[in-house]
Formats: C-alpha cells, structure tokens, sequence
C-alpha cells in the first residue's frame, strides 16, 4: 500500500512538468540568406540579425549562404523545408528559379519573406513581402549636390553624367540608376546622360569601361559607381588617365559617387585631392532588424503573408558625403555599423 501512494505522489509531481515541456513553444527558427558570407556587410548584418532576434523575439537565426553563386542561393531555398525552418528572408539573384522553392515553402505554411529583389512577381498571383534599403531616396540626393558642386567650380562647363553597373537588373534601376540622373537634372535640366554602362563583370571591366569612356567622352564629369568593388575599377581607371583629382575638395576633372561605403572607401572620400567624394552607405544593423521585424510583422498578421503584387518595405541608408558628413562623423557611422575601431 505504501509502495503505491508513493508511486502516485511520484505520478502527481512529475505529470505537471512534462505537461509544462510539452507545451513550451520552440523557438522560431529563420533562415537568413546573404549572397555571400564572405563580405563584411553581410557577415555584420547575420551577426546583428541573430543577436536582435533572439533579445526581441526569441527567435534563432541561421545563415544561409548564397556563396555569390546564383544556383547555391536557389538550392538554399529547398533547404528552407529540408531543415524545418519556420521563415525565411531571402537573397537571392534568379528570382525565376527560386519560385518553385517559395511557393512549395509557402505550401508547408512557412512565412517567407525577400530581400531587395522580389521573388514572385509578374506572371504569378502571388508576391511576398520584400524589405529593401531607401537607395532611390540616398541616390537621388547625391545626384542633386554632385550637380551642384560641379555647378559651383565649373559654372561655364555643361554636366556630362555616366552610371556603371547593371543597366538591365529592374532594382538597380530603380534605386540607384534612375533617382540618380533624377537627382542631376532637378538641378540642371540640361545635363547630358550618356546612360548607365554594364559593368557586371567586375573591377576590371569597370576599370576598361571607364578607360575607352574618359577617350571617347573627356567631357563627362559626374560618374555614378554603382557598387563599391566597381569603384575601385573606375578610380584606378581615373588615376591611370590622369584625372580622377581634385583641389582641396573643389573638383577639377570629375566628381564620383558609390554604393557600399568601407573602411576602404573611407580613405578615398575624406582625401581632399580625390575626385571620389560620395558613398551609399547601407547600415547593416537597421537591415538586419528591418529582415527581421517584416518576418514578425507577418506572423503577428500586421502584414500578409502574400499579396497580389509583392509589398515593398524600405529601410533607412545614409549619404555619406565629403561635403555634408564629417570624417569623424563617418568613422563612428563604420564602428557602429561593422563593429571596427577606427580612429
């Protein structure tokens, strides 16, 4: 008899907390895709993504990396499934060979998510939500004081303007190409556009690019770098030419503007004597949390998880500027955002 009220208080202590294990909900469980793990702002923003949602939400966060190798980020979606993830932001470059994976994700019921370009989009009647950085807002505003800087040194010498990068990617065009020759021409109508130049290929084909360019067209003046790596192609370029300088931060052969601004780029901006002068400088940190928050939008019903037409959701990038930001300014901007220690 005593054996058995023991066991029974034994039943009565240890049922409640299995009940309790039970019920206690998993983690939410994200698959965070970059394009390539290997560059800095994308080795920051997983860093920034884990740690805010596992402090904010609880949730656990895990890189999945495209490797800068478009097949690899399509094979990653059909892992979304295979590794019981609960939600995915995606990165990916072949939005047509990645519907299959999102739809078949969204069959099991897993809140999916893009990042910069949409996944689902024409010829589909279903979009998901995408989370993308303000660079039309960032592009238009360094067009705009480009073109009145040179105004400013070379009132008697028309504006001759040239972007390098992807003439044909739909949101490059849009946040960066396009507000860009916006921006020049709110200040001068008149201003030449000799278009934006494929330099996909790369620093060297930037670099080639901008060499046959500055022959063809010595009169250009105003040169949007799309991209940070194809800067350095377009600046060795410049060099290599003989141009790419200015006086104490007044132009004197060209002014230059880019994407992605680094502790690379940093030199290159703040020098007084070169021609490069601004930088799209996309945060890492307010990315990640925008990745994040759009996933948990969805999940608390704040936001559909599909729509007819994918919703676009911006987030804040910074203009980082010669002229309007100071140098120190700018450093304590890189050690916040990549956690560096520059002085």
């Amino acid at each position: 008899m005593k054996r058995l009220v023991l066991l029974i208080v034994v039943v009565a202590l240890i049922a409640p907390l299995a009940f309790a294990g039970a019920t206690k909900e998993k983690p939410m469980k994200i698959a965070f895709f970059v394009s390539d793990l290997g560059n800095v702002f994308h080795q920051a923003q997983f860093t920034e993504a884990k740690k805010y949602a596992m402090e904010k939400y609880g949730a656990e966060v895990f890189a999945f990396d495209g490797k800068s190798d478009s097949a690899v980020m399509t094979q990653n979606i059909d892992q979304v499934v295979a590794q019981g993830m609960d939600a995915a932001t995606l990165h990916i470059w072949d939005q047509e060979a990645g519907r299959p994976g999102v739809l078949a994700a969204l069959d099991k019921d897993i809140i999916m998510t893009a990042f910069f370009s949409p996944c689902l989009g024409p010829g589909f009647d279903t979009g998901i939500p995408t989370a993308r950085s303000d660079e039309a807002g960032v592009s238009f505003a360094m067009g705009a004081e480009m073109a009145k800087q040179w105004k400013a040194a070379h009132p008697d010498k028309p504006i001759v303007m040239v972007q390098v990068g992807w003439p044909n990617h739909t949101e490059v065009k849009s946040g960066r190409t396009d507000p860009f020759v916006k921006g020049v021409l709110s200040v001068d109508p008149k201003a030449t556009d000799l278009g934006c130049l494929s330099g996909e290929k790369g620093p060297d084909a930037a670099k080639q690019i901008i060499l046959d360019l500055v022959t063809q067209r010595p009169d250009v003046n105003l040169i949007y770098s799309e991209a940070s790596n194809l800067t350095v192609g377009t600046m060795a370029a410049l060099t290599q030419a003989g141009r790419g300088k200015m006086d104490n931060g007044k132009p004197l052969t060209e002014i230059v503007c880019s994407v992605d601004f680094d502790e690379v780029e940093l030199k290159g901006v703040y020098d007084p004597n070169s021609s490069l002068k601004l930088s799209m400088g996309l945060p890492p940190k307010e990315t990640a949390r925008g990745r994040i928050d759009l996933i948990m939008d969805i999940k608390s019903g704040k936001v559909a998880k599909t729509s007819p037409k994918s919703q676009e959701f911006f987030y804040k990038a910074y203009n980082i500027s010669y002229w309007t930001m100071s140098r120190g300014d700018a450093v304590a901007w890189l050690n916040d955002q990549f956690g560096t220690d520059l002085k």
